[in-house]
């Protein structure tokens, strides 16, 4: 594989629109009815794709990182995954607290937000079941994909380093794990959307995702055995059968299951998954695609109060839609470019440890 998988950079982007088309979606023209503007069947799925994502690619760049020297590799690692997630987050949940304060957010005020919230949000914890109300609301993804990295040097001593039976007990155990989170019931639209800030789910949630990727990476080179064709064609046969299986049944599994060989497939980077996936738009909202998730819900509120001051038809709130992506789309290229690249370099030369000055040598003949 190459050093960037431009397929999986690209899914990435492409998950990230679904996310925001599905959660757009949601608006009711009608406010004394329940039929919204939209649907996007298994539209929160997405994030599970992200989950194993990150596990593959976690996989493929430290496989060997935790084997020696495991503590001080351990820290390093933590620290480069905050800076990755973390000055985007707080940068962007700034303005999520401006919102709240300029009050364009109905009923959610400040007084909702108790010490424990505050410090729990800052630290990024809401995804972790401590009953901590979050500022950001689809944060709780990055904070229990946080919560993964915590746990990835045991994860992938199992999974990675282990024999293939050990390997395939995680596997077991996580699909024994999404299988009870799927029979919780409280998914909120689906039986995986277990998003609550009350429950640690969303964090086993992370978890179960995250080992399936590394699994995933373990076995993906098997992939190899089959030609550039054969591949090209597993890729079209899986988008088909992720497609009827998101039209046609109601059952979350089936369609994350399949997420496990879409993802195998993309990692051999072949020419329909450049074509489809690593071409130049794609890529590039896939290099956005963390900022786009979590600057999209700022610009709900204004697109149903401006569609409903401008016709309150399907039209309206379309347009309001398409001026809401184009700012979602600007900011969050901002976001990479201004707070993103900075920011992770900042985190990581505030955090690293500094390398002690090399005694100074005395003079010749002193």
């Amino acid at each position: 594989m190459a050093a960037d998988i431009r397929s999986f950079t690209g899914v990435r982007g492409v998950a990230a629109v679904i996310i925001v088309i599905y959660h757009y979606g949601k608006f009711r023209l009608d406010l004394s009815g329940s039929a919204t503007v939209w649907a996007v069947p298994h539209g929160y799925l997405p994030v599970d794709m992200f989950f194993m994502l990150s596990g593959f690619v976690i996989g493929y760049v430290y496989k060997d990182a935790f084997v020696s020297d495991p503590w001080s590799n351990y820290r390093t690692f933590l620290i480069k995954r905050f800076a990755r997630l973390y000055p985007a987050y707080i940068v962007i949940a700034a303005f999520y607290a401006l919102k709240i304060a300029a009050g364009l957010t109905g009923e959610e005020t400040f007084a909702r937000f108790h010490t424990f919230d505050i410090i729990g949000n800052l630290l990024m914890l809401v995804g972790w079941g401590l009953h901590i109300y979050p500022l950001i609301g689809v944060s709780w993804a990055s904070s229990a994909e946080l919560g993964s990295y915590v746990v990835s040097p045991v994860l992938m001593k199992y999974t990675l380093q282990k024999s293939v039976p050990w390997c395939l007990a995680c596997a077991a155990l996580s699909v024994l794990g999404i299988y009870l989170i799927s029979r919780s019931g409280q998914g909120a639209s689906g039986p995986l959307d277990v998003v609550q800030d009350s429950s640690p789910l969303p964090l086993l949630r992370a978890i179960v995702g995250f080992t399936l990727g590394l699994v995933t990476f373990r076995f993906a080179h098997h992939l190899d055995r089959f030609s550039a064709t054969v591949q090209d064609i597993l890729v079209i046969a899986i988008l088909a059968a992720m497609l009827a299986v998101a039209i046609f049944t109601p059952d979350d599994l089936p369609i994350y299951f399949l997420f496990i060989p879409f993802i195998a497939i993309l990692s051999r980077d072949g020419r329909v998954a450049q074509l489809l996936f690593g071409n130049r738009l794609v890529y590039h909202l896939g290099v956005i695609s963390y900022s786009i998730y979590l600057i999209h819900p700022i610009f709900l509120t204004f697109t149903e109060r401006s569609s409903r001051h401008v016709g309150n038809n399907l039209t309206a709130y379309v347009c309001c839609m398409l001026v809401a992506f184009a700012a979602i789309w600007l900011l969050s290229w901002l976001s990479y470019r201004f707070v993103e690249i900075p920011g992770r370099q900042f985190v990581i030369g505030l955090l690293s440890p500094k390398a002690k000055a090399a005694p100074k040598t005395a003079p010749a003949g002193t």
